[in-house]
């Protein structure tokens, strides 16, 4: 059968046989010699079309024979991957019914291109007993890897058969489906220079001294990251090792992640794949090359400044869809937490002030970082107050058009281009591609922190 009628059959909902070209030829010739057989008086063309005729029917009972009732169950090594990754999938059949299965060809069906595994045989399952057996069930196993972010279902499994003859065909889907969660792929990126900007040390000492001398502050072992500055000089000579004042508490640097999620600010966004409300039933990302860029960036540089001591906050301009994990501690769960929110981050449309929140009006206390492409006059405006001469803010504008758009729409007066704004307001602008390696981008951030680290 052809590949691309497979494809086609395996994406509806099969429920029985049909004739293949072979078979149609066959109902076709036997129509012709049983036409034919009454006028010219030729009996041997009536026996003919007879076997022509009866030859197909035979095949498509004897293909509907081979369905049969059977109980599926489908399970990953990694019910979250990466994209890009490599996961196993197996698949166990138990036969339910009361007779032994045939036999038959199976694929499993794939929510992407080419749509359906590779076929494999299935082998003959002996009939349902009272006791359990080895012989009524089997195991199948293929690799997946998924290309894209995004919950993907997985299956049904698609049984066929055919007929010795190849008259007829049939496919089945048997079971339910599975689903596969698949998050962004996170490049390996370079180190910046933040860490000995932001601080004493791997961890930002805040001081809070206590009334009265200083020898009678209690005292903790020095640890890693903690200031020189900072030791109790008479209690590491009676300990014999570095002290420091316990009531001395530690805050880690913070770095904060702006990220556009607004429908507008992407021109090549598919609306049919649209998160229009959080919550709503469409969870596969909507078709933006810039926005999969930057969603790509967005876990690459969440997990690489996490890795660097940054506790990082991830501020959306649309409604929050990743609501509790917008915040990336120092625990691995975090991080883990946060690229499985992003696997159905998509843009979004909202009306929401997002600006008015009390997390977005506060002004960061370390490096910023912007990931926009088209933004609208109100998250541009909203960029520029988020800038400071204290902190280093980095903006990533991935394929920006001219302009903002319909000016008269969002009642604004004409502007200045995009990058100049945001660099007159203090901003490092960072030009993308959509098809850039985000780890070469990467590169140039880095250049500008070492840039500031070296200003302080």
């Amino acid at each position: 059968m052809p590949r691309a009628d497979l494809r086609r059959s395996i994406r509806i909902v099969l429920g029985g046989a049909r004739l293949t070209r072979r078979g149609v030829g066959f109902v076709v010739l036997g129509v012709i010699a049983v036409i034919a057989g009454y006028p010219l008086g030729m009996p041997v063309l009536l026996y003919v079309g007879s076997f022509c005729l009866a030859l197909p029917a035979v095949a498509l009972l004897f293909v509907r024979t081979r369905e049969s009732a059977l109980n599926i169950s489908r399970q990953f090594s990694f019910l979250v991957v990466e994209a890009g990754s490599t996961t196993a999938v197996t698949v166990r059949l138990d036969n339910r019914s009361r007779r032994a299965t045939s036999p038959v060809r199976w694929r499993d069906a794939l929510p992407w291109r080419p749509w359906v595994t590779e076929s494999g045989w299935l082998p003959r399952l002996s009939a349902k007993t009272g006791v359990a057996s080895e012989h009524s069930a089997a195991l199948l196993s293929y690799a997946l890897t998924p290309t894209t972010r995004g919950i993907f279902e997985v299956g049904p499994l698609v049984v066929e058969a055919t007929d010795p003859c190849d008259l007829a065909w049939g496919a089945w889907n048997v079971g339910s489906v599975t689903s596969l969660v698949v998050t962004p792929k996170v490049a390996q990126l370079a180190t910046t220079a933040l860490i000995a900007q932001s601080g004493d040390g791997e961890a930002r000492v805040v001081q809070r001294r206590a009334a009265g001398d200083d020898d009678d502050a209690m005292t903790r072992e020095y640890r890693r990251g903690d200031a020189m500055r900072r030791v109790h000089w008479k209690a590491s000579a009676r300990h014999g090792s570095l002290m420091v004042r316990q009531e001395e508490q530690h805050s880690y640097p913070e770095a904060r992640i702006i990220v556009d999620t607004r429908i507008e600010g992407y021109p090549d966004a598919s609306r049919a794949t649209v998160l229009r409300a959080v919550g709503g039933d469409t969870v596969s990302p909507s078709h933006s090359a810039r926005f999969e860029w930057i969603v790509t960036m967005l876990a690459s540089a969440a997990v690489q400044l996490r890795r660097e001591g940054f506790l990082v906050q991830i501020i959306e301009t649309g409604q929050s869809q990743l609501t509790d994990a917008a915040t990336v501690h120092r625990r691995s769960s975090a991080e883990q937490e946060l690229l499985t929110r992003l696997a159905a981050f998509a843009p979004i449309e909202t009306a929401a002030d997002w600006w008015a929140e009390p997390s977005t009006r506060s002004f960061a206390r370390g490096p910023v970082i912007a990931l926009v492409a088209n933004p609208e006059p109100a998250t541009v405006d909203f960029l520029v107050s988020q800038s400071t001469s204290n902190v280093l803010a980095v903006a990533f504008v991935v394929e920006p058009t001219s302009g903002f758009g319909d000016r008269e729409r969002f009642g604004s007066a004409k502007r200045p281009p995009l990058a100049e704004e945001l660099r007159s307001a203090g901003w490092k602008v960072i030009a993308a591609q959509s098809f850039d390696d985000v780890a070469d981008v990467w590169n140039l951030f880095v250049t500008e922190s070492r840039l500031a680290r070296e200003r302080h």
